[in-house]
């Protein structure tokens, strides 16, 4: 079978915080492999939602050294009962906690902080 990629935020920070992870890839409670892009830069922040696109790519074309990003792959993740029986108190739903442990592996390994803010309240 052929992987079906999802990205689960459906939001962006500022490149140092992981937003709550949404439904959608959670609610099966099928097998994930979670993959994290871990971006370096110098003088130009790439977040999308500081300026205007067309000023950003300007920025981003003219920036001397560029940018740089890590593709970071981890291993799969299957949820189980001791899983969610112990950390039943990261959400009041199975998929809620699942997702809230793939998010705790990905700010762990990739020294991320948390963004408890929805991407409706963030903008």
């Amino acid at each position: 079978m052929l992987p079906f990629l999802i990205f689960a935020e459906g939001g962006t920070t500022n490149g140092t915080a992981i937003m709550k992870f949404k439904k959608g890839a959670f609610h099966s409670e099928k097998t994930v492999k979670p993959i994290f892009l871990k971006y370096s830069f110098g003088t130009l922040n790439p977040a999308f939602d500081t300026i205007p696109f067309f000023a950003l790519a300007i920025f981003t074309l003219s920036t001397p050294g560029g940018m740089h990003c890590d593709v970071n792959m981890l291993p799969n993740f299957t949820p189980n009962e001791f899983m969610f029986e112990n950390h039943k108190a990261e959400g009041s739903e199975r998929w809620e906690v699942f997702a809230w442990a793939v998010r705790d592996v990905i700010m762990d390994v990739g020294g991320f902080d948390s963004c408890e803010f929805s991407l409706r309240e963030k903008n």
